[in-house]
């Protein structure tokens, strides 16, 4: 099975319409083990970028953090020119973003869905979460309810409502300082995985174990990662 790896800047796509995803380790899992999540993550809306150490390796490519990217176009000025909807955040928590990042609160909208055991939400939460698109008509979408929900739920949606849309877990809660993200040393060594283990191991636990199988995939050959340019 060949995924393939885009190595463009995620920065330089923002004008098209398209799906980004910051995969690591646990996506190569899912890719592997779920028919319906690859199905619809080898879709040509989806540009994928390494955000673990061990996979860009495998890629060739430069390393591509979801929360760096956040961070860094958030407090862009080209942002702060843009419409946003955030999908998993509560109106307080965009207030305190509207704060941080300096984007005017007119220009913010927000929905939390309910919490799922499921990975995909039901066709009434969807069609909710697009009405709520429509009316704001956002230039992006951030998604932001850990994988592989969220990578489900913005392919979809993008099937109905074509923006661009982000699935960047964890990274508005690092930024709002609601999570504290892995010390530098550990992001430089590709142990974010490790400390993440450590300091919330009841959440992490299968993740982490998932993502060692995702690495006995790559190196036994079961997945490859093919890259375009």
């Amino acid at each position: 099975m060949k995924f393939v790896i885009s190595s463009e800047n995620p920065l330089d796509g923002l004008d098209g319409k398209k799906v980004l995803n910051f995969i690591n380790l646990n996506t190569i899992w899912w890719l592997k083990n779920d028919d319906f999540y690859r199905g619809l993550m080898f879709g040509d809306q989806n540009l994928n970028f390494p955000d673990g150490r061990i996979l860009a390796f495998f890629s060739g490519f430069k390393q591509k953090r979801g929360p760096t990217f956040t961070k860094e176009f958030l407090l862009s000025e080209k942002a702060r020119e843009r419409k946003h909807f955030f999908i998993g955040l509560e109106n307080e928590d965009l207030r305190k973003l509207s704060e941080v990042v300096k984007i005017p609160p007119k220009k913010l909208s927000s929905y939390n869905p309910p919490y799922i055991k499921n990975l995909e939400f039901s066709p009434e939460e969807r069609k909710k979460i697009i009405s709520l698109i429509r009316k704001f008509r956002p230039d992006f979408a951030w998604v932001c309810v850990g994988s592989p929900k969220q990578e489900i739920l913005a392919n979809q949606l993008f099937n109905e409502y074509k923006i661009v849309y982000f699935n960047v877990g964890a990274a508005t809660d690092f930024l709002l300082g609601k999570k504290k993200e892995a010390p530098a040393v550990f992001r430089k060594l590709g142990l974010e995985w490790f400390y993440r283990f450590v300091t919330d191991f009841k959440y992490s636990k299968k993740k982490v174990w998932r993502s060692f199988i995702g690495l006995f995939y790559l190196v036994a050959g079961n997945v490859n990662l093919k890259q375009i340019r």
